[in-house]
């Protein structure tokens, strides 16, 4: 039986994993209701929202939408430009097979359960080669309280996928700072993955480099490689990642919103005093963010233990440690809310890699505490038992939001956020809740006849005796176009006075024809991006074929 397991343990590994990623969220999603705070400024339904509009515009035959349309009953929300669709795509073709909403998204969850066990056990393997260490952490870091809390409390897609590839990310420093250098497309891969699923969680990671360099000062002296193969990764990066920056870049350049306009809360205010943290995590509560116990007993027993260890693991520690305290109100957030810092908005979002670095610490048992395989296996069976205990607790304490699969399917389509940060700036959402889905004419005498919209696509005959300026029921972001009208038509303009909707002057007898069209940095910037990683599999292709043959 020995012999079967060790000879097999890898496909064996992968099956558990799988079992482990649908038992994990049962309480929460598998029994007829989902487990769902579904309060319309909370981002789950933001999320499912985006996800619902990426299969719309795909149904429509628009596979890469700019603005998503199913926001806003028809008026559309240019989320898409903020927030990549790249990794909603399972969700979409899901939808199109047949699922509804909810069996979608829960089928999305499984997947993300399981590629975050793959990938977090893959990564630390590739730097450890201890096949029982890497378990114990793909166990520990995947069933993390804050991971789960994340998905499950919040349902907030993007930094759930943001640890799903922040192990690469970590692996990519590692070799780096620590290990070869010339690995430093480990980097690349997990920045870029991360870049394309959640726009705040690349400060935070920025702010985790930063120290690192600060501990590794000494030896980057003696060793100025590293940081070109920093360079290099982050450039690298940068190239990939054109198609999302330089798009969110000329969109805001053009358009005032409410994210740059209004913040809703500042970095000072998301702080979480001392004994809350400790108290929360204590309790390992699901509804409140934290770091669970197994994560507080770690941030204890690091000081102690951390000395022997070596020195990635011995600066891992520390940093998480710094980080765990930028989480609280004892770090002076009040300097930073008027700087680029404020947009992280809660500092507990360190949590994250606090909750990475911990477990890495803790896989590799310094003081050779877990050296035997039933000791990992008993850490790996209390992670999975009390993150069961914990969304049973979840589910229990809070019967209100055990909703069926039939409310869950009940989108509301003026789900954006509490922040609204993609509104212009002087945009209400009530107004827009009462303003009528027709176009509607704002000074000059015309007539409209036969108006149709088809996703972001608007037509009408029109008949104005005189200019005119008719809003469209759009929100004029920039992008839209009225290049294919007939008659006199003016471009397209956003009206501050009116919510921004589009505007546009008429005269004359035509036809208007306006839609969203790419501009020229969207399609530029995606094509240098497409570019940069087909040059970058052939190069690592060829990389992993030297190295081979020198092996």
């Amino acid at each position: 039986m020995k012999k079967i397991l060790l000879r097999y343990k890898f496909p064996l590994t992968l099956i558990l994993f799988l079992v482990i990623s649908i038992l994990s969220i049962y309480l929460t999603g598998l029994d007829g209701h989902i487990w769902s705070f579904l309060e319309m400024g909370n981002d789950g339904r933001f999320h499912v929202m985006r996800m619902q509009g990426l299969y719309e515009s795909i149904k429509h035959g628009n596979f890469f939408p700019i603005v998503n349309m199913s926001f806003l009953d028809g008026f559309g929300y240019i989320a898409n430009v903020f927030y990549s669709n790249l990794w909603l795509y399972p969700v979409a073709f899901l939808r199109l097979l047949g699922l509804t909403t909810v069996q979608a998204f829960i089928c999305f969850y499984i997947l993300i359960n399981f590629v975050t066990f793959v990938i977090s056990f893959v990564s630390y393997y590739i730097a450890s080669q201890k096949f029982g260490k890497s378990l114990v952490f793909s166990f520990v870091y995947t069933l993390s309280v804050y991971r789960i809390f994340d998905m499950v409390r919040r349902f907030d897609i993007g930094e759930v996928l943001t640890l799903t590839f922040l192990p690469i990310v970590v692996l990519g420093v590692y070799e780096i700072f620590y290990g070869n250098n010339n690995k430093w497309w480990y980097l690349t891969i997990g920045m870029t993955a991360v870049i394309y699923s959640h726009a705040l969680s690349p400060i935070l990671i920025a702010i985790f480099i930063l120290l690192v360099i600060l501990f590794r000062l000494k030896i980057l002296i003696k060793e100025p490689k590293r940081i070109l193969t920093l360079i290099y990764s982050g450039l690298t990066s940068l190239l990939l990642s054109l198609g999302y920056f330089l798009p969110m870049y000329e969109q805001l350049k053009h358009t005032q919103f409410k994210l740059t306009n209004a913040p809703l809360i500042y970095v000072s205010q998301g702080s979480m005093r001392v004994h809350e943290l400790v108290k929360f995590s204590l309790k390992n509560d699901l509804f409140e963010q934290n770091i669970g116990i197994l994560m507080l007993l770690m941030a204890l027993a690091i000081p102690i233990i951390i000395w022997k260890a070596t020195p990635a693991i011995r600066d891992f520690g520390i940093i998480g440690e710094i980080l765990l305290l930028m989480t609280t109100d004892i770090f002076p957030w009040k300097l930073f809310i008027h700087t680029p810092l404020n947009m992280i908005q809660f500092p507990w979002r360190f949590n994250m890699l606090v909750t990475i670095l911990f477990a890495i610490v803790l896989a590799s048992d310094p003081w050779k505490l877990l050296n035997s395989f039933w000791k990992k296996g008993v850490i790996i069976s209390l992670t999975i038992l009390m993150i069961f205990l914990a969304e049973f607790s979840l589910v229990t304490n809070h019967p209100a939001q055990d909703d069926s699969y039939a409310a869950f399917n009940n989108l509301d389509v003026y789900s954006i956020g509490a922040g609204q940060e993609y509104l212009p700036k002087d945009a209400s959402l009530k107004q827009l809740r009462q303003t009528k889905h027709v176009p509607e004419v704002k000074s000059g005498a015309v007539k409209i006849k036969n108006f149709q919209q088809k996703d972001s696509a608007i037509k009408f005959d029109f008949n104005a005796t005189e200019s005119s300026k008719i809003d469209l029921p759009i929100i004029g972001y920039y992008g839209y176009s009225s290049n294919s009208s007939t008659g006199q038509v003016s471009a397209i303009k956003m009206d501050q006075t009116n919510n921004g909707l589009a505007q546009v002057k008429v005269c004359g007898k035509g036809i208007l024809r306006v839609n969203y069209q790419k501009t020229p940095i969207q399609k530029i910037s995606k094509a240098i991006s497409l570019i940069s990683f087909l040059i970058m599999i052939i190069w690592l292709f060829r990389q992993n074929k030297v190295s081979s043959k020198i092996e």
